[in-house]
């Protein structure tokens, strides 16, 4: 098992060439850079379906 560090961890994904347009876009028109665009997605993704079974349920089924 691993000690879990309390600094800040990156967390890198694949992505395509559009959909990092598109995200780029996006955090241009939210006035925020990428990190603090995914940062908020994430989080509210998490609070959304964290303790919500049916919010959970639904996510899995549109991941794949």
């Amino acid at each position: 098992m691993s000690k879990i560090s309390n600094r800040n961890q990156i967390l890198g994904i694949r992505a395509s060439t559009d959909f990092v347009k598109k995200f780029d876009e996006l955090s241009t028109r939210l006035g925020f850079n990428r990190s603090e665009t995914i940062r908020y997605a994430l989080k509210r993704f998490l609070n959304e379906t964290w303790n919500n079974s049916e919010n959970f349920q639904k996510a899995r089924k549109e991941m794949f």
